[in-house]
Protein backbone atom coordinates (compact mmCIF):
# COMPACT_ATOMS: atom_id res chain seq x y z
CA UNK A 1 0.00 0.00 0.00
CA UNK A 2 1.37 3.39 -0.90
CA UNK A 3 1.90 6.12 1.65
CA UNK A 4 -0.81 8.29 0.08
CA UNK A 5 -3.30 5.40 0.17
CA UNK A 6 -2.51 4.77 3.83
CA UNK A 7 -2.92 8.49 4.55
CA UNK A 8 -6.28 8.47 2.74
CA UNK A 9 -7.42 5.44 4.75
CA UNK A 10 -6.44 7.18 7.98
CA UNK A 11 -8.18 10.40 6.97
CA UNK A 12 -11.37 8.50 6.06
CA UNK A 13 -11.28 6.63 9.37
CA UNK A 14 -10.77 9.90 11.25
CA UNK A 15 -13.71 11.52 9.41
CA UNK A 16 -15.89 8.50 10.07
CA UNK A 17 -14.95 8.47 13.75
CA UNK A 18 -15.63 12.22 14.03
CA UNK A 19 -19.06 11.83 12.41
CA UNK A 20 -19.93 8.90 14.71
CA UNK A 21 -18.80 10.89 17.76
CA UNK A 22 -20.94 13.86 16.75
CA UNK A 23 -23.94 11.53 16.27
CA UNK A 24 -23.35 9.91 19.67
CA UNK A 25 -23.15 13.33 21.33
CA UNK A 26 -26.27 14.61 19.56
CA UNK A 27 -28.31 11.56 20.55
CA UNK A 28 -27.00 11.54 24.12
CA UNK A 29 -27.92 15.23 24.48
CA UNK A 30 -31.33 14.84 22.82
CA UNK A 31 -30.30 17.18 19.98
CA UNK A 32 -30.36 15.13 16.75
CA UNK A 33 -30.64 18.37 14.75
CA UNK A 34 -27.04 19.16 15.79
CA UNK A 35 -26.02 16.90 12.90
CA UNK A 36 -27.01 18.64 9.66
CA UNK A 37 -29.46 16.69 7.48
CA UNK A 38 -27.15 17.06 4.48
CA UNK A 39 -24.29 15.39 6.35
CA UNK A 40 -26.52 12.52 7.44
CA UNK A 41 -27.84 12.04 3.90
CA UNK A 42 -24.35 11.98 2.37
CA UNK A 43 -23.02 9.52 4.94
CA UNK A 44 -26.09 7.26 4.77
CA UNK A 45 -26.02 7.19 0.97
CA UNK A 46 -22.30 6.42 0.89
CA UNK A 47 -22.63 3.75 3.60
CA UNK A 48 -25.50 2.01 1.79
CA UNK A 49 -23.64 2.01 -1.52
CA UNK A 50 -20.45 0.69 0.08
CA UNK A 51 -22.29 -1.94 2.12
CA UNK A 52 -24.03 -3.16 -1.03
CA UNK A 53 -20.74 -3.44 -2.91
CA UNK A 54 -18.90 -5.18 -0.06
CA UNK A 55 -21.68 -7.64 0.73
CA UNK A 56 -22.23 -8.63 -2.90
CA UNK A 57 -20.06 -11.75 -2.64
CA UNK A 58 -19.61 -12.27 1.10
CA UNK A 59 -21.54 -12.15 4.34
CA UNK A 60 -20.98 -8.87 6.15
CA UNK A 61 -22.72 -7.93 9.40
CA UNK A 62 -24.19 -4.45 8.86
CA UNK A 63 -23.65 -3.02 12.33
CA UNK A 64 -20.58 -4.62 13.88
CA UNK A 65 -20.29 -3.81 17.56
CA UNK A 66 -22.78 -0.89 17.40
CA UNK A 67 -26.16 -2.54 16.72
CA UNK A 68 -29.36 -0.59 16.22
CA UNK A 69 -32.67 -1.45 17.85
CA UNK A 70 -35.75 -2.68 15.98
CA UNK A 71 -37.39 0.75 15.83
CA UNK A 72 -34.25 2.39 14.45
CA UNK A 73 -33.81 -0.38 11.87
CA UNK A 74 -37.43 -0.31 10.66
CA UNK A 75 -37.48 3.49 10.50
CA UNK A 76 -34.41 3.50 8.26
CA UNK A 77 -35.54 0.52 6.17
CA UNK A 78 -38.93 2.10 5.45
CA UNK A 79 -37.36 5.44 4.48
CA UNK A 80 -34.84 3.71 2.22
CA UNK A 81 -37.61 1.65 0.60
CA UNK A 82 -39.68 4.77 -0.10
CA UNK A 83 -36.65 6.62 -1.50
CA UNK A 84 -35.80 3.67 -3.78
CA UNK A 85 -39.47 3.23 -4.78
CA UNK A 86 -39.56 -0.33 -3.42
CA UNK A 87 -42.51 -2.18 -1.94
CA UNK A 88 -42.70 -5.20 0.36
CA UNK A 89 -43.04 -7.59 -2.58
CA UNK A 90 -39.75 -6.27 -3.99
CA UNK A 91 -38.17 -6.62 -0.57
CA UNK A 92 -39.37 -10.21 -0.20
CA UNK A 93 -37.70 -11.21 -3.48
CA UNK A 94 -34.38 -9.72 -2.35
CA UNK A 95 -34.68 -10.98 1.23
CA UNK A 96 -34.55 -14.62 0.11
CA UNK A 97 -31.65 -13.96 -2.26
CA UNK A 98 -28.98 -14.31 0.44
CA UNK A 99 -30.32 -17.67 1.62
CA UNK A 100 -29.90 -19.29 -1.81
CA UNK A 101 -26.41 -18.06 -2.51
Amino acid sequence: MSSSAATGDTAAADCGAAFCASVDDALKNGTPDAVPDENLQRVLSAAVRLYSAKSEDRALAPFGDRPVNATEAVTAVCAIMRAADLNFFDLQMWYRRGERE
